[in-house]
């Protein structure tokens, strides 16, 4: 019973990165009709920038179940909020570094898509 229910977290959780990518595409594609190519780049590098840290979160988080385990899930969930949050500067900070990068398309594309997974648990029920 505990591994059903796990098991239908981790289906979530990866579907709600799924969803982060399919909104990061369509933010890309947004800028690319409206503006340019670069802005497009720049937007879904901003999205990936949130989605990535995402999906190794849910990685780590979802690892483990059942009550037995619990402080082998305690210790994931760290483990994954920590790597979220580091993997999180690290690619902003590299792709900020870029020439070729226009720095507003890259804010709103991770802000989007940063409230695509805020948002998510209420347009998509288990």
């Amino acid at each position: 019973m505990a591994e059903n229910i796990a098991a239908q977290a981790r289906k979530s959780a990866y579907f709600a990165v799924l969803a982060q990518v399919i909104v990061a595409g369509c933010i890309a594609l947004a800028f690319f009709l409206l503006t340019d190519s670069a802005a497009a780049k720049s937007a879904f590098k901003g999205g990936l920038a949130a989605a990535v840290p995402n999906f190794v979160f849910a990685f780590f988080a979802f690892r483990y179940s059942g009550a037995e385990q619990a402080q082998r899930i305690a210790a994931a969930l760290m483990r994954g909020h920590s790597l979220k949050i580091l993997l999180t500067v690290i690619l902003c900070a590299v792709v900020l570094q870029q020439e070729h990068l226009v720095p507003e398309a890259f804010i709103t594309g991770f802000l989007i898509t940063l409230l695509t997974q805020w948002t998510a648990p209420f347009f998509f029920k288990h």
